[in-house]
């Protein structure tokens, strides 16, 4: 991208995964040392999306934590549906536990983390992964994330077809993933439903005028009820995707400061 911060290193490779291989993209900031990293999914709805649309994203993200960021290329719906995505999503943090060195990064210091459907992935592997050896995801950076409500105010009163969040590209994004209507209740998807509790400490950012806002403020309770530490913002002024935007808008790089603050005083 011609105006994307300039970074130390940026290398591609391919890990195995349960359909075929999956494209990884890893940001080192520096390349002097073993860094901790951030495992990050981008948004889409699950269906659009991909390492190029959240490229200065990521970029941001590991120049201000001073982590790796290793972007995933999980397959995409309606050709694959769910669970694929989830089940890309753990093979690749398993793959990075276990031979992240080769890429410069400490496979026992891990975060995941995304926008929208990847915030969903996100929490749902990582209630996957503790649900058998907790601790090993040690954060989640989760920006307006899709977690599991589908009646709430925030989707009355929020999205139309202008900024592609009304109800019935909602509905569009879910059924082009899902599989059945039983779907819709899999706590691997309604990850609101399944083990809150089993999450580490989680930088929770939502836009005031999302659709998704009440997922986040959901997530938040249900962590505070289990004891589970997080952090919310709420970024004011702004829609669903305002990452994007930080070219002209100064919340998104204030949203991503956030977040990478949240991380670096986490790990380093």
């Amino acid at each position: 991208m011609p105006d994307a911060p300039a970074i130390a290193s940026i290398q591609e490779c391919r890990v195995d995964g349960p359909v075929g291989d999956i494209t990884l993209r890893c940001y080192l900031p520096t390349t002097k040392q073993i860094l901790p990293g951030l495992i990050y999914l981008h948004g889409g709805g699950f269906i659009m999306g991909n390492l190029d649309t959240h490229d200065r994203i990521m970029r941001i993200l590991a120049i201000q934590s001073k982590l790796a960021v290793v972007g995933v290329d999980y397959r995409l719906a309606p050709e694959y549906k769910f669970p694929t995505a989830l089940k890309e999503t753990l093979a690749v943090f398993t793959h990075l536990e276990t031979h992240g060195n080769a890429l410069g990064i400490d496979g026992t210091r891990l975060a995941l983390g995304g926008d929208s459907a990847g915030a969903n992935l996100a929490v749902s592997a990582t209630q996957t992964v503790h649900a058998a050896s907790p601790s090993r995801i040690r954060r989640l950076l989760l920006y307006y994330g899709a977690f599991g409500l589908r009646n709430s105010e925030s989707r009355r009163r929020f999205g139309d077809s202008d900024d592609g969040m009304s109800e019935e590209d909602l509905k569009y994004y879910e059924n082009c993933y899902l599989r059945t209507a039983d779907d819709m209740q899999d706590p691997r998807y309604n990850v609101l439903a399944g083990d809150v509790s089993r999450l580490p400490s989680a930088f929770i950012g939502a836009a005031e005028y999302d659709p998704l806002l009440d997922d986040s403020l959901a997530l938040k309770k249900h962590m505070d009820a289990t004891g589970v530490s997080s952090q919310l913002r709420i970024y004011s002024g702004v829609l669903h995707g305002f990452l994007h935007y930080g070219r002209i808008l100064d919340k998104a790089n204030q949203a991503l400061a956030e977040g990478a603050n949240f991380l670096h005083r986490a790990f380093l």
